[in-house]
């Protein structure tokens, strides 16, 4: 038990609840043990201490959030993945590898209305836009001398231009040699570079708004909670703390 940073051997308090710091020794002791072990900081420095802090964040935020869904019944749950850039990384880790805490995140999800969907769809077009398409079959025969007299035509594929080889860009009337082979290409149609039209996209626009929107308002309510319902001990403060020594992290 780690006297020596907490005082009475107590990392923190969730709800009144002590949570040991036996606790996180033993999280920080797992991930020394871990895949990652050589990209953690050496004992004893402040780096070390830091680290420290950002574990016990991991491990109190876990215990409040079980202890939510577990006060509101709450069945385990899948989610999004969560967006460390939306949530902090400590909070989208306990959301990675914990079911409860998923369970309290679900509930904050709302679908976004026809209207957002639109206006997010409108606000950038650039990103559902896509490049000229051409509808082609194409045939090929490798490592031939001589061309072969027939060369029987593939099914109609769309594809990017841009991927064909460079002597089928020309899209040349009869077969060509390549490194490879020989090759045949027939283009049946040009579709223009363009937006994506919007049925197509739709869905997708309104998962990623419902992912986002609702791991903000988690967000929003976890910052919340965390600062009525937490109490830290002395050493292990939040990583960005300004009162404690080793602060260096910065929202």
């Amino acid at each position: 038990m780690n006297l020596a940073a907490g005082g009475s051997g107590t990392a923190a308090w969730v709800d009144g609840e002590a949570i040991p710091a036996d606790s996180v020794d033993a999280e920080t002791d797992r991930m020394r043990g871990g895949p990652l072990a050589s990209r953690l900081p050496s004992e004893g420095t402040a780096d070390a201490r830091q680290l420290r802090r950002w574990v016990t964040q991991r491990v109190v935020l876990r215990r409040l959030l079980e202890r939510d869904a577990a006060a509101r019944a709450l069945p385990p749950a899948r989610g999004p993945r969560p967006d460390p850039a939306l949530l902090g990384s400590a909070a989208a880790d306990v959301l990675a590898t914990s079911p409860a805490a998923r369970a309290v995140l679900a509930t904050f999800e709302r679908p976004p209305s026809e209207d957002e969907i639109r206006a997010s769809y409108g606000a950038d077009p650039d990103r559902y836009a896509r490049p000229e398409r051409w509808l082609i079959r194409q045939a090929f025969v490798p490592d031939r001398v001589d061309v072969p007299p027939d060369l029987p035509l593939g099914p109609v594929s769309e594809v990017d231009p841009a991927v064909l080889l460079p002597e089928l860009r020309t899209r040349p009337d009869g077969p060509v040699r390549s490194p490879f082979g020989w090759h045949l290409l027939v283009v049946d149609a040009v579709r223009p570079a363009g937006p994506v039209p919007y049925d197509e996209v739709r869905d997708a626009i309104a998962a990623g708004l419902t992912a986002r929107q609702h791991q903000l308002a988690f967000a929003r309510w976890l910052d919340e909670a965390a600062a009525r319902r937490i109490r830290l001990a002395p050493g292990y403060e939040h990583p960005a703390d300004p009162r404690q020594p080793d602060a260096t992290h910065r929202h």
